[in-house]
């Protein structure tokens, strides 16, 4: 069964942006470096000493980061304002998994006997898993629906 926990997504989001952030840091800090170093707005485009270098350098990393990991943290920022208990861990369900996650469910409260056959074989858990919808949210990650509680 597809689920995800959100605290396994929120610490993947914290790490995402720690690298951005340092990268940012690094970039202003060489784009500081070069303002004491040179009054000439143009003197990077011909230049090839250290300081030009590592503004050059901390620039590319900076855009190479972005277009690799900037589109991930931005779903996952976006997840966490659709998810009240983003960060303390909320389960999200994969929308075509949710009639097997209602089966399980209905076993873990009790509603269910799972050593019975009947009813059991004879219950539409489509259907089940409909109704129990009705108290879940639906968001998407990485291009797939998923069922999360609704708070």
């Amino acid at each position: 069964m597809n689920m995800l926990d959100t605290r396994d997504l929120y610490k993947i989001q914290c790490e995402l942006q720690e690298e951005l952030n340092d990268l940012k840091e690094a970039e202003s800090d060489a784009r500081n470096a070069y303002l004491e170093a040179t009054e000439d707005e143009d003197h990077m485009e011909y230049c090839d000493c250290d300081i030009c270098e590592e503004l050059r350098e901390a620039e590319k990393s900076y855009r190479e980061w972005l277009e690799e990991y900037g589109a991930q943290l931005d779903e996952l920022d976006d997840l966490e304002s659709e998810i009240s208990e983003w960060r303390h861990g909320e389960t999200m369900i994969a929308v075509d998994d949710f009639p097997e996650y209602a089966e399980e469910l209905a076993g873990d409260i009790g509603a269910i006997d799972r050593n019975a056959n009947w009813p059991l074989n004879h219950i539409d858990w489509d259907a089940a898993a409909d109704e129990l919808s009705q108290n879940y949210t639906v968001v998407t990650y990485e291009g797939e629906d998923y069922y999360v509680r609704a708070v």
